[in-house]
C-alpha cells in the first residue's frame, strides 16, 4: 500500500524542467505560468522573441523561473537544436508540452475540405500533427537517457469527433493522438508517460472563424447586423466556460506525479460540448 502523502505532494513540480512549446500566447503561456508556479523551471518557447521575453518576465516576477528559447515548431532540425541547448544548460528535459502552431493568430483558418489547395493539406498536418512529433524526437532521446519523463501533447476535440470545416485539422490531430497512443507502449520501457489534452472553443483565445469558408462563418442580415452563426451555436451548446486556465490544469496533472499511472490516455476539456468515447 502507498504511504499516504498531503495531495499537494503529487503536484509539486519542484526540480523539474518543462519545455513547453509555442508558449508565448493562449494554452502555452498560460500552461508556462501554471507550471511555474508548480515549482518547475520552464522553457517558454516561440518564434516572437518580445512576446517571449514578455512571459518570462511575467514567471519571474510572480516568483517563478523561466527562460526563453527561440525555436519554430514546425522546423525539425530548430527543434533537436533546442532541445540540445536546454539539456546543455539545465542538464535535462523532465516535461515536454508540445503546443502551439495549429491555433495561433497567424495560423490557417476554418476551410471546407474542397476550397483547400494542396499546400493547405501539407500545412494543416505540420501544424497540428508534425509538429508534435518533431518535438517528440527532439526531446523524448534526452529523457530516456535520464530515466524518463512526462509528455503532454496539445490537439482538438476535432481529433475526436467529426467536425465540418475540420476535416484536415481533425484528421491531422487523431493522428497525433493515435501516435502517441501507439507511443506510450514504447516509450513506456523508458519510463516516459504520454497523454494528451484536446479541446473546442475557448472563451479567452481567439477563435480564427474570420477568414474562414463562408458557410462557417457567423451570419450577418441585410442590414449587416450579427446572426446568430455556427460559432454562437457552438457557443450555445456549451455547458461551462472553458479558458486557457482550465486547460492549463489539465496539463499541470498530466505533468505531474499525480498521473503517473496514466499514460495513452486523451482528456476532453471542452465544456460538456461533447462526450467522446
Amino acid at each position: 500500500m502507498r504511504p499516504q502523502t498531503p495531495s499537494l505532494v503529487t503536484f509539486d513540480l519542484s526540480g523539474k524542467v518543462a519545455l513547453i512549446t509555442g508558449s508565448t500566447a493562449y494554452i502555452g503561456r498560460a500552461s508556462a505560468h501554471k507550471l511555474a508556479s508548480l515549482g518547475a523551471t520552464v522553457i517558454v518557447n516561440g518564434r516572437n522573441k518580445e512576446a517571449g521575453k514578455t512571459v518570462v518576465e511575467e514567471i519571474t516576477a510572480a516568483g517563478g523561473s523561466a527562460i526563453f528559447e527561440q525555436a519554430d515548431l514546425t522546423q525539425a532540425d530548430a527543434m533537436t537544436e533546442m532541445a540540445d541547448r536546454i539539456v546543455e544548460r539545465l542538464g535535462k528535459i523532465d516535461i515536454l508540452v508540445a503546443s502551439g502552431a495549429g491555433a495561433s493568430q497567424d495560423s490557417l483558418p476554418f476551410r471546407l475540405f474542397q476550397e483547400m489547395s494542396t499546400d493547405d493539406l501539407d500545412y494543416y498536418i505540420k501544424t497540428h500533427w508534425l509538429t508534435r512529433a518533431y518535438a517528440l524526437k527532439a526531446v523524448t532521446p534526452h529523457m530516456s537517457k535520464a530515466g524518463g519523463g512526462k509528455v503532454v501533447l496539445v490537439g482538438t476535440d476535432a481529433g475526436r469527433i467529426a467536425t465540418v470545416g475540420e476535416s484536415m485539422i481533425g484528421g491531422s490531430t487523431a493522428g497525433m493522438m493515435q501516435m502517441s497512443r501507439a507511443l506510450a507502449r514504447e516509450l513506456g520501457r523508458d519510463k516516459i508517460r504520454i497523454n494528451a489534452v484536446s479541446m473546442s472553443f475557448i472563451s479567452d483565445a481567439i477563435p480564427r472563424w474570420g477568414e474562414s469558408s463562408e458557410p462557417l462563418q457567423d451570419e450577418k442580415d441585410a442590414a449587416g447586423n450579427h446572426k446568430k452563426g455556427m460559432l454562437d451555436k457552438l457557443k450555445k451548446r456549451m455547458i461551462f466556460d472553458v479558458q486557457c486556465e482550465d486547460i492549463a490544469e489539465t496539463i499541470a496533472f498530466f505533468a505531474s506525479p499525480a498521473s503517473d499511472a496514466i499514460t495513452g490516455q486523451t482528456l476532453s476539456v471542452n465544456g460538456g460540448l461533447s462526450t467522446p468515447g
